[in-house]
Parts: C-alpha cells; sequence; structure tokens
C-alpha cells in the first residue's frame, strides 16, 4: 500500500491500496463501463486493480460493479477494454517520453546508458533477436517488459528507424509510460 495520498478500494478484491495501483471506472451517461486511467472523468467511479483476477471477477459478478458505481452497468468486455485502454496509454507514453527526451535507443548508447545505471526500465519489440536482449539484460538489472510491436513499429512511435529495444530514463518525462507499463504486466 502506498505512504501517501488518498487510498481506495479494490471494487473486486477489496483490497486497499492507492490510487496510482489502481483503475477506475466510470459509467457513461448510455450505461456502459468507461476506463478513466487519469481519474479525471466526473461522476462516481469504482477502483479496480489492474489484475486479470480483478478484472475477471467483475466480468463474472457484475453485481460488484454494480454496487460501487451505484448504477446497473455490463461488465462484459471489461478486461479487454481496459487492456486496450492500457495499450493506448503504453502507445502514446512512448511518443511523449521520446519527444521530451525521456528513451535512449540505439544499440552502443544503451548499452552505455545500461553499464552507468541510468536506464530504470528496458523494453524490447516482439522481433527482437534473443541475443540483443540477452547482452543488454546481462549489463543491468533492470525491469524488462517485451512490447507486442514489431522493431519497425517501435521506431516509428518514438521516431526513429527500427529498435529492438529502448531504455527508458528516471526522468518525469517517462513517468507516464512507467505508471502504464507497471499496470499492463500487472495484467500479464
Amino acid at each position: 500500500m502506498s505512504g501517501r495520498g488518498p487510498i481506495r478500494q479494490c471494487a473486486a478484491c477489496r483490497e486497499r491500496a492507492g490510487r496510482g495501483e489502481l483503475i477506475r471506472l466510470v459509467c457513461a451517461p448510455s450505461g456502459a463501463v468507461v476506463v478513466d486511467l487519469r481519474a479525471r472523468l466526473p461522476g462516481r467511479g469504482a477502483w479496480v486493480h489492474p489484475r486479470h483476477s480483478c478484472l475477471e471477477r467483475l466480468e463474472s459478478k457484475p453485481g460488484l460493479l454494480a454496487r460501487a458505481l451505484r448504477t446497473p452497468v455490463s461488465a462484459e468486455g471489461l478486461e479487454r477494454a481496459v487492456r486496450d485502454a492500457i495499450w493506448a496509454a503504453v502507445l502514446d507514453g512512448l511518443s511523449l517520453a521520446a519527444a521530451a527526451g525521456g528513451l535512449i535507443g540505439g544499440h552502443d548508447a544503451l548499452r552505455d546508458a545500461l553499464r552507468s545505471g541510468t536506464v530504470v526500465e528496458l523494453i524490447s519489440a516482439s522481433d527482437a533477436s534473443e541475443r540483443t536482449l540477452r547482452s543488454l539484460l546481462e549489463l543491468g538489472g533492470t525491469t524488462h517488459t517485451p512490447l507486442p510491436i514489431d522493431r519497425a513499429s517501435l521506431g516509428n512511435r518514438v521516431g526513429g528507424g527500427t529498435r529492438a529495444a529502448l531504455g527508458i530514463l528516471d526522468v518525469q518525462a517517462s513517468t507516464h509510460l512507467r505508471r502504464q507499463l507497471q499496470r499492463l504486466r500487472q495484467l500479464g
């Protein structure tokens, strides 16, 4: 549990956690459940862990979500909606972090940054070679998140040529990206 900030309760497992560890869901006027990753949409919200077990529980027992939102809702397809929202936020975060200088790309530059300890997380394309990944992971004890995106698409997203891997720096510009990657890992 987070030491500061508001504490919320997961609508599925009833565990208490900080806002940064949960995802907010709100009910649209149409009755559909909307994923509110930035927790800024108006209306009553329900909080849930971005975990398969919690989302599956809400889908199988929609009364839990209806009780938290205090209105009848359909939780069908909730996990897919959360996964899609997080993935869209990861892609946006990649572009924003790259534009603000929060990413390191290029094999040699990335190796140097890993050696110096400035990289806090490593992300890789789905078609990155095992040899490349092994050589990068041996250099630093950072978190590694493989993305379901190919090298060309990863490079295009960050405004460069093909990229097998990128290093994320511990700077303000990469905070949003790192939060969304953590949520993506929790979802599995």
